[in-house]
C-alpha cells in the first residue's frame, strides 16, 4: 500500500489525516478489484444473475447465484445433476442447465423420460424426482407435452469424450441439449456442450432480484447452498 501511495504522491508528501484515509481506502478497493477481476473470478468462483425460467422450480428467474470454478480449473469432472454456467462457443449470452449425460454415455429418450445405458447395456431410467410434477414424463425433443407419438419414438444421443448432455429442469420452457440451446438444430450446430464452454458449478443462491406487476421486488429470504439432488442414478 505504502508504495502506491509514494509513486502516486511523490510531488507532494504533505497529506493530512483525511486525505491520507481515503488514499489507504481507494488504494483498498482499486487492489480487491483487481484480485477479484484477475485471480477470484478467473479460478474461483463468479456471481451471475438468472434471467430465464429453465430451471424453475429449483433455480428462480432473477436469483444472484455464486459459480464454483476451481476443481474444474484444475481438471476435475461435471457430474450427473450438477448445476451449471456455461456460454456456448456461438453464443453472447450464458445459460444455466443441469449436467445430464456425461461424456461417452449413450443417453436414450423414450416414453417420456430419460435412460442411460449402463457398462453391460442395460437402460436405466434416470431417477429425476427433483423436477416439477408437471414437467415429469415430459421429456421430448420438443418443448410442449409429448404426445404419444413422441413417446413411441426411441431417440439416442452418443456423447463424444469431453463433451456433456445438458437440459433444464423446466422440460417444457427449456432450449438446451435438445435442441442445441436454440429453437431447433442445424448444420454445423452440436447438441453437446464442451467442458471448456462451461464455467462452473453453481453452489449458492444469495438473493432475487425480480420484476412482478411492473414492480420490482428483492429478497434475501431464498439463500441457500445449492446440493446436488439425491436420487439414484
Amino acid at each position: 500500500m505504502k508504495i502506491f501511495q509514494t509513486i502516486c504522491f511523490s510531488r507532494n508528501k504533505k497529506l493530512s489525516p483525511f486525505q491520507s484515509a481515503l488514499l489507504d481506502f481507494i488504494t483498498d478497493v482499486v487492489v480487491i478489484f483487481f484480485l477479484v477481476l484477475v485471480v477470484v473470478k478467473p479460478f474461483f468462483f463468479a456471481p451471475f444473475r438468472v434471467q430465464q425460467q429453465s430451471m424453475t422450480p429449483n433455480v428462480l428467474d432473477g436469483e444472484l447465484i455464486i459459480v464454483w470454478k476451481t476443481p474444474y480449473v484444475f481438471g476435475a469432472e461435471y457430474e450427473r445433476n450438477d448445476v451449471i454456467v456455461f456460454k456456448p462457443a456461438d453464443s453472447e449470452n450464458y445459460l444455466i442447465k443441469r449436467v445430464i449425460g456425461l461424456p461417452n454415455e449413450t443417453i436414450y429418450f423414450f416414453d417420456g423420460f430419460v435412460w442411460v445405458e449402463s457398462e453391460d447395456g442395460e437402460l436405466k431410467k434416470l431417477d429425476e424426482n427433483f423436477i416439477a410434477s408437471h414437467n415429469l414424463g415430459n421429456a421430448c425433443l420438443g418443448s410442449t407435452f409429448c404426445t404419444d407419438a413422441e413417446k413411441a419414438q426411441q431417440i439416442d444421443f452418443k456423447i463424444p469424450e469431453g463433451s456433456y448432455f445438458v437440459m433444464g429442469d423446466n422440460r417444457l420452457a427449456s432450449r438446451d441439449s435438445r435442441s442445441c440451446f436454440r429453437n431447433s438444430c442445424g448444420d454445423g450446430v452440436s447438441n453437446f456442450l464442451t467442458k471448456e464452454e462451461i464455467e462452473g458449478r453453481v453452489v449458492f443462491a444469495f438473493a432475487r432480484l425480480w420484476e412482478e406487476g411492473g414492480k420490482k421486488n428483492f429478497t434475501l429470504k431464498n439463500m441457500r447452498i445449492l446440493r446436488n439432488p439425491e436420487v439414484e442414478n
